[in-house]
């Protein structure tokens, strides 16, 4: 895939990451310039210093870790997009990370493709929802007990019901291999997922 303009991605990992990590796939994508951080305090720092585009956080980024970051980045620089990379398959951090605001969720086994097309999209304003996760979410959702009103989540939590649009959306991504844009959802659709979990 090429572009005409540089994307300017800071890219915030494990150093122990180094390896299984995306950091080593996004150095092959044409394209992209790579800004390195070390912790969150560095990523901080570097966007400061630097005009970036998506930021590309470990879910557990040294320091004050993914989701806290994610939410000082969104503070500090709104229009920068983020992307949580993570392998964990656990319902509260896929949804803590819903709430901490990212724009893309991608799982760390990905290959060089899909981490592309993912940073792709959400530089261009769509959110990116990776397979794995929505059929973890949908995989929640449907084990959840439902009443009239709300939803017994494993978490113990009560929400509102979950409508069969937003599941046949979910199904179609969870079944996905991201081909012809399926993986790339309105933001709205995110936000009613985080709207079904705990907060």
């Amino acid at each position: 895939m090429t572009t005409q303009s540089t994307i300017q991605v800071l890219s915030v990992e494990r150093s122990d990451d180094s390896v299984s990590g995306p950091r080593p796939v996004l150095w092959k994508i044409p394209g992209l310039t790579i800004i390195v951080a070390a912790d969150s305090s560095d990523a901080l720092q570097k966007l400061q210093e630097n005009q970036v585009d998506v930021a590309l956080v470990d879910l557990a980024a040294p320091g004050i870790g993914g989701i806290e970051l994610t939410k000082l980045i969104r503070k500090a620089q709104p229009k920068v997009r983020v992307i949580i990379s993570t392998s964990s398959d656990s319902p509260e951090d896929i949804f803590e990370a819903m709430a901490a605001g990212a724009d893309g969720y991608v799982l760390k086994e990905n290959s060089a493709n899909v981490i592309e097309i993912a940073i792709r999209s959400v530089k261009l304003g769509t959110v990116w929802l990776d397979p794995g996760i929505a059929r973890q979410v949908l995989h929640l959702m449907e084990t959840a007990t439902t009443t009239n009103s709300s939803r017994m989540l494993q978490t113990g939590l009560m929400r509102i019901p979950f409508l069969p649009d937003e599941k046949n959306l979910l199904t179609k991504v969870a079944s996905s291999n991201c081909t012809d844009g399926v993986c790339m959802v309105d933001p709205n659709f995110v936000a009613r997922l985080h709207r079904l979990s705990a907060t």
